[in-house]
This record gives structure tokens, sequence and C-alpha cells, in this order.
């Protein structure tokens, strides 16, 4: 198997903050089965998930220290998250 298949088998978690100013913020990153238990408990607790990610931008959110704001690079594919969050949410309200 390719290293990038074996990759893609790993279950990857993030989680970030955002507090309206400045960058969101990475709290958390998990793989295996600490992802897979950070995603229920977050779930368990009404915090909503993007269930599937692009790997590069897992990969990427994977090399950012614990409380430190995302890079510049990954606003853009942050964003997007946020973005389909926040719509889904407003759905959910209606």
């Amino acid at each position: 198997m390719a290293q990038h298949d074996k990759l893609r088998e790993i279950l990857r978690a993030c989680a970030l903050e955002y507090g309206g100013e400045g960058a969101p913020v990475v709290r958390w990153y998990a793989e295996g089965d600490a992802a897979k238990q950070m995603i229920e408990t977050a779930r368990r607790h009404g915090v909503q998930v993007q269930p599937e990610q692009q790997e590069s931008l897992l990969l990427a959110l994977k090399t950012v220290k614990i409380n430190t704001e995302i890079p510049r690079d990954i606003y853009l594919a942050v964003a997007r998250i946020y973005a389909y969050l926040l719509n889904k949410e407003k759905r959910s309200e209606k």
C-alpha cells in the first residue's frame, strides 16, 4: 500500500476556536482512536463537526502548535469550514 493511502486511512480531528478577532486558534489535534473520541465528545456537547476535510488541511493543522493561531496560508480553507458550519446552523434554526 502506498504511503499516501496509509495516511488517508488514519482518522484525524482538529478542534479550532475563533473568538471574533485575529485568526482561529488550534485547541486540539488528534489521530486514530483519540480523534474518534474527540469527535464523539464534541457531538455530545453540541459542538458542530465538519465530518470530511481535505487531508492536506488536516496535515497542515497538525503542524500548528496547540493554542496557536492558524497560519495565513490556510485561512481560506478554514474560513470555508466556518461558513459551512454557520450555514448548517442557520438551516437547523428554521
